[in-house]
């Protein structure tokens, strides 16, 4: 019993910080300048004003032709 408390304190543990950690949001960048950029959010997010957030670039798959 005591076994089985322990393993679902550690999961608990290690899945909270996950979940808070994993916000994505997808938009478009409408502009930029110098330093500055502006992105329209498509739908929900939970980012607010001021908060520093990390970008990445979706890449656009190749196709290539014989």
């Amino acid at each position: 019993m005591r076994k089985k408390v322990v393993a679902l304190m550690m999961a608990m543990m290690f899945a909270a910080p996950m979940g808070v950690l994993a916000k994505t949001c997808k938009g478009t960048i409408k502009s930029f300048d110098g330093k500055t950029m502006v992105v329209q959010i498509k739908g929900k997010c939970k980012a607010e004003a001021g908060q520093e957030v990390k970008i990445k670039v979706k890449k656009k798959a190749v196709v290539e032709g014989c």
